[in-house]
């Protein structure tokens, strides 16, 4: 179940046409994950109630720089050595506007297991491109069952030139601690390259992974990303490919 768990990540760190200045209220997402014994499909979506202005910086963190509430669904099939699992997720986001502050609720549910798990949270824009958050998760009888506290920043480096750093420290009820640090660079408004690593008890056992992702315009990305999982019990790795449609 490792290596399901260390799939199910790529989707949680981590889902047309469009208007005269493309800006946009509707982001679909669809992705597949080959590893060794494991497949994932994913399809994912966000409504946001307000449109999301992509002329602030680079076209794939408009919504994290726009700052509008939206409301998002993800749906999630696992083929693991021949068993086939389904998952979905319901999520909602509530900015408030001109303070900062945002709120956000989730529901997800993973078919075999009888309970659903619950996620509260929020988060704070320190400047337009720093923001810090803290999110929760419950089980359906509200026992805690761990938190995380994460952190990003996007730097503006002049001539369409962008750098993301995001951290993450995970704190589970049960297990071990874990931390996410991941990074991406864009040569241009439309095109990044990027990667990540994610370790819990020994920094040389982890998940590493570099990602590339280009908007052929406005309204369409495609992106990829190779992933490594080093583990005590073993390695593996997947490959991924995606795509984003905006209007």
């Amino acid at each position: 179940m490792k290596k399901m768990t260390y799939v199910a990540s790529l989707f949680a760190f981590g889902l047309i046409s469009g208007v005269a200045h493309a800006d946009f209220t509707t982001e679909l997402n669809a992705s597949v994950v080959k590893a060794d014994d494991l497949k994932v499909f994913g399809l994912g979506g966000s409504y946001y109630f307000d449109r999301v202005n992509t002329n602030k910086g680079p076209l794939a963190e408009a919504a994290f720089l726009d700052k509008q509430s939206s409301v998002d669904a993800v749906f999630t099939r696992f083929d693991y050595d021949g068993n086939n699992l389904n998952a979905w997720a319901l999520a909602g986001t509530y900015v408030v506007q001109g303070s900062g502050l945002y709120l956000n609720a989730s529901v997800a549910h993973l078919n075999g297991y009888s309970e659903d798990i619950y996620g509260f949270g929020g988060g704070y824009y320190l400047s337009r491109d720093l923001t810090v958050y803290v999110d929760t998760e419950f089980d359906e009888d509200l026992n805690y069952l761990g938190m995380s506290l994460g952190s990003k920043k996007l730097f503006d480096l002049g001539s369409e030139r962008y750098v993301s750093l995001q951290g993450v420290y995970n704190n589970p009820d049960e297990g071990d601690d874990s931390f996410a640090l991941s990074s991406d660079f864009y040569l241009n408004r439309a095109l990044s390259v990027g990667f990540g690593y994610e370790w819990a008890d020994k920094f040389s056992d982890g998940i590493s992974s570099v990602r590339s992702q280009w908007f052929v315009n406005k309204q369409f990305a495609v992106s990829a990303e190779v992933s490594y999982a080093d583990y005590d019990s073993g390695s593996d790795t997947s490959y991924m490919l995606g795509a984003t449609m905006r209007f």
